[in-house]
């Protein structure tokens, strides 16, 4: 009996046949070098999928890196954003907390500043950490998309009339 017999019975799921070529397609030697869409079509062939389910499939996937380039995008203008405010708050304490400091005034008046505004700055320090998903996230997300896409179209309308 010959060893590769009991290979050949063995019956996988879609997901266990996915996983596996992921596998196998991370440690291929050539994993540098990309696959053409001919060789794409001849996988699917061997895999029998048809050209129109490969076509969709194509598209669909075409369409999810197209929105996980629109939330990377979102999530560096989050980034400078709260950079930003980070920014304005240690330059501002700072210097109110100096200015405090040098005054000699017996009343340490800044650290009200500090604290109040510092309050208002945790809460934008736990939106960005920790608020990736929910609601109140992809109404932000929405809210910067749609300022996008104005900024694209006047920018586009100056184009055009310069």
């Amino acid at each position: 009996m010959n060893s590769s017999e009991p290979s050949l019975t063995r019956a996988y799921s879609q997901e266990d046949v996915q996983q596996i070529l992921n596998i196998a397609l991370a440690q291929h030697p050539s994993t540098d070098t990309e696959l053409s869409y001919a060789q794409l079509l001849e996988i699917a062939d061997e895999l029998r999928i048809s050209p129109d389910t490969l076509k969709l499939a194509e598209n669909k996937w075409l369409t999810q890196q197209g929105a996980n380039e629109k939330f990377q995008e979102f999530e560096a203008y989050r980034r400078s954003k709260f950079q930003d405010k980070l920014g304005k708050y240690v330059i501002t304490n700072s210097c109110l907390v100096a200015l405090n400091f040098l005054t000699g005034f017996g009343v340490p008046w800044s650290l009200y500043v500090l604290i109040s505004w510092g309050m208002g700055f945790g809460l934008d320090a736990w939106k960005f950490f920790y608020q990736r998903q929910g609601l109140a996230y992809d109404r932000a997300f929405q809210n910067w998309e749609r300022k996008q896409k104005i900024h694209k179209s006047i920018t586009g309308l100056i184009d055009k009339l310069v």
